[in-house]
């Protein structure tokens, strides 16, 4: 056995391919996979900014490819799998990170059914395409790791206002666990990632940027008293692409602070804090 710990992470010659990977997480799960040694192809709507971030891959030393694709039609998301095996051969590694919510309305009932539909379209439904789609060449060459990018708010409420954004990642947990035991004998392992809310994403700086009390508050209900960092992401994205997860299938990973350990509760100092000097001995 080799008694080097560290080499159980190395991805070296692994194929991985991330979709949402213009900007924000993606761009982070992309990058840890890199320098974890793979070979990463991103795909987005948006070609200008996946080829920045390819462009900024190939500086861990990789190969790095952009294919542009809206992954809600099932021709262009089918095409980046064709390109990928053309290019590269194989693909070892599947992150589905691509996903948004709406938060226009104040409560679900005002909701507008095409807004609900193009939620759990990107979030859910072409997440398990890219899964349907990964599986199928993975059975193929004899294994590979699916990991989905979920979100605390598939597992806990919250008052903001994004309901078919919580349905759709609560869907994203169960069909993770289910095609986990569905390829557990395949060679395949599916796990997710949950993160709590992060900053240094597009979305969430524009909502932080245009109400900071939203910001503050959210901060408030942390218990390690922070927001998210991109690159708090990437060891977990590279645990579970990694031979250091060859046992772990069917495994939801929050990355959130503490937020669900607390279930979102607002964080108050401890009594012995607040009023010193009279818990003594507790």
């Amino acid at each position: 056995m080799d008694p080097n710990l560290c080499d159980l992470f190395k991805l070296d010659g692994k194929v991985a391919l991330v979709t949402g990977g213009s900007s924000g997480l993606g761009v982070a799960f992309a990058r840890g996979l890199a320098r974890a040694g793979a070979n990463v192809v991103v795909t987005a709507r948006r070609k200008e900014k996946i080829e920045e971030t390819a462009e900024m891959l190939r500086g861990f030393g990789v190969r790095a490819s952009a294919f542009p694709a809206d992954i809600t039609k099932d021709d262009e998301i089918e095409s980046v799998f064709q390109q990928t095996i053309a290019e590269y051969g194989r693909l070892d590694i599947m992150v589905n990170n691509a996903g948004y919510t709406d938060r226009s309305a104040a409560r679900h009932d005002l909701v507008p059914t095409r807004r609900m539909r193009s939620v759990v379209e990107l979030d859910l439904v072409a997440t398990m395409n890219g899964c349907r789609l990964a599986a199928d060449q993975m059975l193929k060459q004899g294994g590979g790791v699916i990991i989905n990018i979920s979100s605390i708010l598939g597992k806990v409420g919250s008052e903001f206002r994004a309901a078919s954004y919580h349905a759709a990642k609560g869907g994203v947990d169960s069909l993770t666990r289910v095609l986990a035991l569905e390829y557990a004998r395949e060679g395949i392992r599916v796990n997710a990632i949950a993160p709590a809310y992060f900053e240094g994403t597009e979305l969430m700086d524009q909502v932080y940027d245009a109400a900071p009390e939203t910001k503050a508050y959210t901060i408030t209900r942390v218990p390690m008293g922070r927001l998210g960092q991109p690159d708090d992401l990437e060891g977990a994205i590279v645990y579970l692409a990694s031979d250091a997860a060859r046992y772990v299938t069917g495994h939801i990973l929050y990355v959130d602070g503490g937020w669900t350990a607390g279930g979102g509760y607002h964080q108050l100092p401890p009594l012995w804090e607040s009023e010193p000097g009279k818990h003594k001995g507790i």
